[in-house]
């Protein structure tokens, strides 16, 4: 299972110009139905680019998950953003499932893998709150590594062409499995900060390139935000 981040770069600067609609959309059948077919993502992308992301994760109430997962992610890369049009990025963050349970992960994309790698980093209860980040190699250039709450839990991953290139995304997500529904998530991003040098420079993440998508909803406050289903 792929939580498979599927911005381009054009597709977040495009979504910065329209309006953000809120407001679930009825279906054929009834039922309300949230965001678009696929994916769909209420949070921010930094304005700049950065050598690393990091803020503090939290699951403020049980995700409701009709099919497909939500998550509240952090991380820089994105679908076709890699050498020669590849997919290539890095991401950590909360993870949520139709049987409740919802778990700390991160994953990767490279250009010699041919899907991107899962890696969960145990469950995770509402309330709790997690300190994640991605952070660019002092000594290699181009190399990342994952930290939950001060501690390394990746190896070094080398993503080519990383360097210096990328603007971090902090954000929600919902898949919906391939069957129109709504799933309903609410997380809280806080402490939002990117590094302007490798292994350090942190500075406040600018909240100036919003993504949101129909159904859901943003609470921006100074270092971060609170997302949710709009129903």
């Amino acid at each position: 299972m792929s939580l498979r981040l599927s911005l381009a770069l054009a597709a977040l600067a495009a979504a910065c110009l329209l309006p953000a609609a809120s407001a679930a959309t009825p279906s054929r059948g009834g039922h309300a139905t949230c965001g678009y077919s696929g994916y769909s993502y209420a949070g921010f992308q930094s304005p700049s680019t950065g050598y690393g992301v990091a803020g503090r994760l939290t699951v403020t109430a049980p995700p409701s998950v009709q099919a497909g997962h939500v998550a509240a992610w952090i991380g820089v890369g994105g679908s076709g953003m890699g050498p020669n049009g590849s997919d290539e990025w890095v991401q950590v963050g909360i993870a949520g499932f139709p049987d409740g349970h919802s778990e700390l992960y991160y994953e990767y994309a490279t250009p010699s893998a041919a899907a991107a790698t899962y890696v969960s980093l145990g469950t995770v209860q509402p309330g709790e709150q997690h300190d994640v980040s991605v952070q660019e190699r002092v000594t290699q250039p181009g190399a990342w590594r994952v930290w939950l709450d001060g501690q390394r839990v990746s190896p070094p991953i080398v993503l080519p062409g990383s360097h210096g290139a990328w603007r971090p995304i902090a954000t929600a997500e919902t898949w919906d499995g391939g069957v129109p529904g709504c799933n309903h998530y609410s997380y809280d991003f806080k402490t939002l900060a990117i590094a302007t040098r490798p292994g350090g420079g942190w500075q406040p993440f600018a909240l100036t390139r919003l993504m949101q998508d129909p159904g859901y909803r943003i609470a921006a406050r100074a270092s971060g935000f609170a997302a949710s289903a709009a129903q």
